[in-house]
């Protein structure tokens, strides 16, 4: 998709991707500097381009933010306050987020609404979750390996009866549950359910970087803070079924490195889950989740 000015109009807040933004600036940059000029990943100028796309893109994440602050699916902290009153609610004393909008959405659902948004909201305020992803198939025939009228519920880490628990107390009446794990849940009424769900197939990574030093380069807190910087963007920033697009990353790791930016260039990087290295995007199962061992899987050349 080519970029496009954000905008919002009835249907929501609509805001060009990083790569939207990170090929209208090349277009920029080469209707000022000739379009012969070279401009891939190894290029410091492309990288630089990279940096910029990525605050850009920071900014349409605090816009989004702001955005999601009258949701009260997604709404957090301050926001979500202002919005119980209209359902006649006030926040208990310390009461977390999460549960606040568990109550929001209880009183919602008192009113004959519904959508998968409470459901992932309360599969999310269960201790130890990291990460949800709900696949509903409403439709009369399997769809991407999930039974018609069944939702799949792909669930990372968190106690798997208290996850059955909560997909039984959100999820629409008559409507099955499919996936790999299953638990007997026991509703107010005395009566036996089998909730099913599944954990998001695992998928290692490793990646390879090359840098160019340059004066005042200091190569143990530079591998550091890269090593760190994709530790946790696997680890913790990755969500199921997100690929990884590989040039976001310049961006990303130049920040890292923070006063150490100036004294290397990456000219060079790559992500491969046990194939080919990939320097563009290395894609993901709708199902799956990446993740990564430790800081042996990342190596990091200076030249």
């Amino acid at each position: 998709m080519a970029y496009f000015p954000p905008y919002l109009d009835a249907s929501g807040l609509h805001l060009p991707t990083y790569e939207d933004r990170l090929q209208d600036l090349c277009t920029a940059y080469r209707s000022i500097f000739g379009q012969e000029a070279e401009l891939t990943p190894a290029v410091p100028d492309y990288q630089l381009l990279s940096v910029f796309a990525k605050a850009l893109d920071d900014v349409s994440a605090l816009a989004l933010s702001v955005y999601n602050s009258r949701n009260p699916f997604l709404a957090a902290g301050q926001s979500l306050d202002l919005l119980l009153p209209l359902y006649g609610l006030t926040r208990s004393p310390g009461e977390s987020d999460a549960s606040c909008r568990a109550r929001m959405q209880q009183a919602m659902a008192s009113r004959g609404m519904y959508s998968l948004a409470p459901l992932e909201s309360e599969i999310r305020s269960v201790s130890g979750v990291t990460r949800v992803m709900i696949r509903e198939n409403d439709t009369d025939s399997s769809l991407d390996g999930v039974p018609a009228h069944t939702l799949a519920c792909y669930v990372s880490d968190g106690n798997a009866v208290r996850i059955c628990e909560a997909i039984n107390r959100k999820k629409p009446p008559g409507v099955g549950t499919f996936g790999t794990l299953s638990r007997n849940i026991t509703d107010e009424y005395g009566r036996s359910h089998t909730i099913r769900f599944s954990r998001p197939l695992l998928t290692l990574v490793t990646f390879r970087l090359s840098l160019r030093a340059y004066a005042g380069f200091d190569a143990a807190a530079v591998t550091a803070l890269l090593k760190n910087r994709l530790l946790q963007y696997v680890e913790q920033e990755l969500d199921i079924g997100e690929s990884i697009n590989v040039p976001r990353l310049y961006g990303m790791l130049y920040q890292a490195a923070g006063d150490y930016a100036p004294t290397f260039a990456l000219t060079d990087l790559s992500v491969s889950s046990g194939g080919a290295q990939e320097r563009e995007k290395l894609t993901c199962a709708w199902n799956g989740l990446f993740g990564i061992d430790g800081e042996s899987s990342i190596t990091v050349e200076v030249t």
